[in-house]
């Protein structure tokens, strides 16, 4: 094959999420790449990276491979969008999972501080609370676990740890939607435009959340950012609009709706799981979550950049080349996961996972996510014995860059 043809092939060779067959299943394209050279995207603009083996040897070694491209940043935009950014004064830094050490030790001291593990202690009053309150708000024998009981759920809890108030709930989620939008390079650039626009309210209104803890400190995460914790000082106000904006409110709320909604997807598909969910609950619904994470991670994964020429699964990269890590391919990678398509609870290395990262940037919201997926599931089952899906439920998946979710779970009981 000439280097024509092969760039041709390349070309043909595409991964689009936001679009037929791969929003429907990615796998298909998953399976085919991890057959293959690591090979560029035209649509994403970077190498995909499937195979297992490949993701950990990247994870492994941040001074080959720079978290500085992990997420986009909102000014990469085109023109008539940061036009719009630059006339909200909508402030850009880096964020935790941007940066690569020295500095990412001082941000993720500061971001673990806002999720510690007794912060998620602390909060599993209120996670049992709200999710009972959700559910005893059914009616009609029927729901959507989607837009009823996921969604409010997460909202309820990722606001309470960065500190945000209740009744600001559906601003700060239309806000959140507008920064995902801005992510995502194959969004129409005219919604782009229209996300950007109102980037100058939410900065306003971060800022005053901001300037009140300077002043009145609480045991939330933006009071964790702004004075300091674990023994490194508070952070410069952009740093924290972008930290709270982005790496809390949008990857803490996106990802765990997306795993509770599989999770029980997983669970009330395959009758001998929801048996063994009966007969021992706590223990059952540790061992779906784990399985569910791996076979349906809820992200679909993050960009490094090369900091030097190097040699990736057979693949010469050169230096600043782009890649993204999908985790969610590695995590069916056959030669690591046997008979990865299949839910196995007994799967001796389900936690070899890689849906929360692996490594430095190892998520720092993985315990605080896993205690939220745990409550949903014991409450969902505990109140509902008789839970199963609609009749004539059929899966569909949100047309999202970074995110692998439902569109819709439709459950009668």
């Amino acid at each position: 094959m000439t280097s024509t043809d092969t760039a041709d092939a390349d070309a043909a060779f595409d991964f689009n999420p936001m679009v037929s067959p791969h929003r429907e299943d990615p796998h298909l394209f998953y399976r085919a790449a991890r057959e293959r050279p690591i090979t560029l995207s035209p649509s994403i603009g970077a190498y995909m990276v499937s195979r297992y083996a490949d993701i950990k040897t990247v994870l492994d070694d941040p001074d080959t491979f720079s978290s500085a491209a992990a997420l986009p940043m909102i000014y990469d935009n085109p023109p008539e969008v940061v036009a719009e950014l630059e006339a909200g004064n909508v402030p850009e830094t880096t964020m935790v999972v941007n940066e690569d050490e020295p500095r990412h030790r001082q941000m993720r001291a500061l971001f673990d501080a806002g999720v510690s593990g007794a912060r998620v202690r602390a909060l599993l009053p209120l996670m049992k609370q709200r999710a009972g309150e959700l559910v005893d708000g059914f009616t009609g024998g029927a729901a959507d676990l989607v837009s009823e009981y996921a969604i409010p759920y997460v909202q309820t809890i990722i606001n309470a740890v960065i500190g945000f108030p209740p009744e600001d709930t559906d601003r700060i989620q239309a806000w959140t939607d507008d920064v995902a939008m801005l992510w995502n390079p194959l969004a129409p650039v005219g919604d782009r435009v229209a996300a950007a626009r109102r980037m100058g309210d939410y900065t306003r209104y971060l800022q005053e959340q901001i300037d009140d803890r300077r002043a009145r400190p609480r045991e939330d995460m933006i009071s964790a950012l702004v004075h300091g914790a674990n023994g490194f000082p508070g952070l410069s106000d952009d740093y924290i609009h972008n930290i709270i904006r982005g790496a809390a409110r949008v990857a803490g709320f996106d990802t765990t709706r997306d795993a509770i909604t599989a999770t029980v997807l997983v669970a009330l598909q395959d009758p001998a799981v929801r048996d063994r969910i009966a007969e021992d609950p706590n223990r059952t619904i540790m061992k779906v979550t784990e399985e569910a994470l791996r076979r349906d991670a809820p992200h679909r994964g993050l960009f490094r950049i090369t900091t030097r020429e190097v040699e990736l699964g057979g693949t010469v990269l050169p230096q600043g080349a782009v890649l993204l890590l999908l985790f969610g391919s590695a995590n069916r990678d056959e030669t690591v996961f046997p008979d990865p398509d299949a839910v196995d609870l007994d799967r001796p290395n389900t936690h070899d996972h890689v849906a929360f990262g692996k490594g430095l940037h190892t998520c720092p919201g993985a315990p605080l996510a896993r205690a939220e997926i745990r409550v949903a599931l014991q409450t969902l089952f505990d109140q509902l014995p008789g839970l199963r899906l609609a009749e004539d439920y059929e899966p569909t998946y949100i047309a999202s860059y970074f995110f692998r979710g439902l569109e819709s779970l439709r459950v009668v009981w």
